[in-house]
């Protein structure tokens, strides 16, 4: 019994998984979000420089123009207005530094 069992969790976690290493991106709350990073490299002078990370994110276009910006209990929530008047929003999480590209389409 135990050994049909461990084979199974196995198999679960092993198709979890697979489909997040193979795309490296999910549609997560309004946003496209990608599996890499972007590396900043800021100076301020010669003795200044800092290095750091953000997590690229695709948000459309055609949810409109960003009209607001709110606080959640788990993040931020970025509200957009497209041309129709339609309202959409995209949760973004706590303390994560992010890379913002408007690409993709509503089909």
């Amino acid at each position: 019994m135990k050994t049909r069992s461990g084979v199974l969790t196995s198999a679960i976690a092993l198709s979890v998984l697979v489909p997040g290493l193979a795309f490296a991106y999910h549609f997560n709350f309004g946003a496209l979000v990608e599996d890499t990073v972007i590396e900043d490299n800021v100076s301020f002078g010669t003795e200044r420089r800092f290095t750091f990370s953000r997590r690229p994110i695709k948000i459309p276009k055609a949810y409109g123009r960003l009209i607001t910006i709110t606080a959640s209990n788990t993040g931020t929530i970025l509200w957009f207005e497209s041309q129709d008047g339609l309202i959409r929003n995209v949760n973004l999480e706590g303390a994560v530094p992010l890379v913002i590209e408007r690409k993709g389409e509503l089909n």
